[in-house]
């Protein structure tokens, strides 16, 4: 046993006999919580797109401002909710997040009025979906987590997408059965209060924020550490094509259901389209990511470049369903391949001790992104009447992201090589 293993099982959360498997047990439960909470804004608002223009007699560029009313108190919330980490458990964090995130669902469905669902929006569901979202799962898997942390940061990540496969056919069928306003009561105060329970079961009342092994790893990490991240070229670079990507794919994601609504097809093919990106996601996530330890990471988003254009010039064409499918099976690689790529290339690029910093940054430089790209396809559809503007403005963008990654510099090497080089 190493003098880190020895001292990580001193101070380990998980105490006793059969604390491995209580580890993977809570991870399992962070994994559930990142799904309910995450796959409900970023994949279940396609399917509440229309129900609450319809409900709130609002134009469809007025119902995304919603999304981006969460996307923004999700960012907001997200450095208190981190702070939140570094004082009380990750048991309570979780917790809180799971009441909020119940009420936020609950206020939401018995507004009256959009100013009163805004506000739930922001001081509620958004907190309380950070609280349960990557931030804080990605912080309690690397300190529970030590000789398989890889893995364990590789499954947690899966949940996002994973939301989109089964939450949006269960908002679905909450919405056939009965109206918009029960299936988000529903949903918020079931998923909530399950999630409650099991914190309360699964995870540790251990408030210790860093283990000798996770201190340890800050130290090896120590001499990568390079100034100013956001003072450089590439830091931009890299916000700009990542940026435009997933804000591109944020943007369809939140129109698809509608999309193919308006196509003519049902609500549940609609539904199933954004079950089959989700589905692709999950592929992308691990097969881009494992590949990335072999690969220059900038070809591989070259490729997440191209299955975007792929989708964009696809739903130009308004095909038939059964070739929709398939291209957003296909497609779905690229919008969940994105997020495990950014991250090898900031590693890289800026060192494991800036790791975390700049990709906190990054995220905020990146918002306007996302707000953006909502803002215009709900613009464009309420001045056409079509999605067909939004698509052929969103095709160059997409070309841009892969123009922009090139010229970023030091990712070709593996972050383990660059600590043995010293690079």
């Amino acid at each position: 046993m190493t003098a880190v293993t020895r001292a990580l099982a001193a101070d380990d959360p998980f105490h006793g006999a059969g604390a491995n498997l209580r580890r993977w047990q809570a991870l399992a439960l962070l994994f559930f919580a990142q799904m309910v909470a995450i796959g409900s804004i970023s994949y279940g608002f396609s399917v509440l797109l229309k129900p609450l223009a319809a409900d709130f007699g609002l134009q469809r560029v007025q119902v995304n401002r919603g999304l981006m009313i969460a996307l923004v108190g999700m960012s907001i919330f997200a450095p208190l909710v981190g702070r939140a980490l570094d004082r009380v458990s990750g048991r309570l964090v979780i917790m809180a997040g799971a009441v909020l995130f119940a009420a936020g669902w609950a206020a939401i469905a018995a507004a009256t009025t959009v100013t009163e669902a805004l506000l739930a929006t922001f001081f509620l569901l958004a907190p309380g979906a950070s609280a349960l979202g990557p931030v804080v799962a990605s912080t309690l898997v690397s300190r529970w987590f030590h000789e398989r942390r890889g893995l364990a940061l590789g499954i947690s990540s899966v949940a996002m997408s994973s939301g989109g496969v089964v939450v949006v056919p269960i908002l679905a069928l909450l919405i056939d059965n009965s109206d918009w306003r029960s299936a988000v009561a529903i949903y918020g105060l079931g998923g909530g209060v399950l999630i409650l329970l099991l914190a309360l079961r699964v995870l540790p009342a251990d408030g210790a924020t860093q283990t000798p092994a996770h201190r340890a790893d800050e130290r090896e990490a120590a001499p990568m550490v390079e100034p100013g991240a956001w003072r450089q070229r590439d830091f931009w670079l890299i916000a700009g094509a990542v940026g435009l990507v997933m804000g591109t794919n944020g943007a369809l994601l939140s129109c698809l259901v509608a999309y193919a609504t308006d196509q003519g097809f049902t609500l549940g093919q609609g539904a199933t389209l954004v079950s089959a990106v989700s589905g692709g996601a999950v592929v992308g996530k691990l097969v881009l990511g494992a590949l990335s330890d072999r690969a220059d990471p900038r070809w591989l988003y070259l490729v997440v470049v191209a299955l975007n254009v792929v989708l964009l010039g696809t739903l130009l064409a308004q095909p038939s369903y059964p070739v929709l499918f398939a291209v957003a099976l296909l497609a779905g690689s690229a919008v969940g391949g994105a997020i495990p790529l950014w991250t090898v290339i900031v590693g890289r690029r800026f060192g494991l001790a800036q790791m975390g910093r700049a990709m906190g940054l990054m995220s905020t430089a990146m918002l306007p992104f996302n707000l953006g790209a909502l803002q215009l396809v709900g613009a464009l559809y309420d001045a056409s009447g079509s999605y067909q503007s939004a698509f052929q403005t969103f095709l160059p963008a997409v070309i841009l992201a892969g123009l922009l990654i090139l010229p970023v510099q030091g990712v070709g090497q593996s972050i383990s090589t660059r600590q043995t080089t010293g690079a």
